[in-house]
């Protein structure tokens, strides 16, 4: 055997395994292990007329490599961390979009619960439609009723701020429903909802924003696809336009559509993450 493989760590001969063991996205973990243990199974334990030692050797290595791969499947997570000073938008599996705050983090599962995610810090989140989305911290549990909110966690309190939609909050064994433009902090002394008294719709980290004079339209369209993180096709004979203005927003169509008003542009939004501009 290649002496590479032999070194291979424990996560990447199971993300090799797995790609041999698929198994269907809506599967409970217990019809997840089932399955993978079951194809292991039928391959290993071929009819043969006699004993083969190495067979029954082969058979139990077989067993605790579907036992490595059943741990690693519901182990394995993801890990996105924001640099010092700056903001990091991340583009989940389910479509789901997270700006990170300066040095924050946000841990889901690679394979499951990947809805389930572990926040450090601060984050704003708009969440795609679907199966249930929570948000663990320190300090408590943010349910998502709605599509976007922030969270802000440290080790003294949690902030919860709702934007759109509603978010539950469970905090010190107690439950807050918040609607849009609710907020609700608690910590060691108190727990409580009020009102939001900004008048934008985003934090301020969440916004776009960038001043613009004789800019070449595809750098101005890079800088938007970057804080978006989405896919922007910018048809021929346009690329070589300028843009002069300035971008501030939270919302990726209105920063879109500031662009191409000024141009004389036309745009479609293909979904949440791919727009062609023509």
């Amino acid at each position: 055997m290649d002496k590479n493989q032999n070194n291979q760590s424990i996560s990447e001969k199971a993300d090799r395994l797995l790609n041999s063991y698929q198994v269907h996205a809506k599967m409970d973990k217990e019809e997840v292990l089932d399955t993978i243990l079951n194809k292991i199974e039928q391959t290993e334990n071929a009819p043969v007329r006699k004993i083969n030692w190495y067979s029954v050797t082969g058979i139990s290595a077989a067993a605790t490599i579907a036992v490595l791969i059943a741990f690693w499947f519901f182990t394995a997570s993801v890990t996105i961390n924001s640099e010092k000073g700056k903001t990091l938008t991340y583009r989940m599996p389910d479509d789901s979009r997270v700006i990170l705050h300066d040095d924050s983090s946000v841990k889901f599962g690679k394979y499951i619960n990947k809805r389930n995610v572990v926040l450090t810090g601060e984050a704003y989140f708009e969440v795609e439609k679907g199966e249930g989305f929570v948000v663990k911290t320190k300090n408590g549990f943010v349910r998502v009723l709605g599509t976007r909110f922030l969270v802000a966690d440290n080790n003294e309190a949690l902030n919860v701020r709702c934007y759109e939609g509603k978010v539950r909050t469970d905090f010190n064994k107690n439950t807050w429903i918040l609607e849009p433009r609710v907020q609700f902090f608690g910590n060691d002394n108190s727990a409580e909802k009020k009102e939001i008294t900004e008048e934008s719709e985003y934090p301020d980290f969440a916004e776009f924003f960038g001043s613009f004079s004789n800019a070449p339209l595809s750098e101005v369209i890079h800088e938007i696809e970057e804080f978006f993180d989405v896919n922007i096709e910018l048809k021929a004979g346009r690329k070589t336009e300028n843009f002069s203005g300035t971008i501030e927003t939270g919302k990726l169509e209105n920063a879109i559509q500031i662009v191409c008003e000024s141009l004389g542009l036309k745009f479609k939004i293909e979904d949440d993450y791919r727009i062609e501009i023509f």
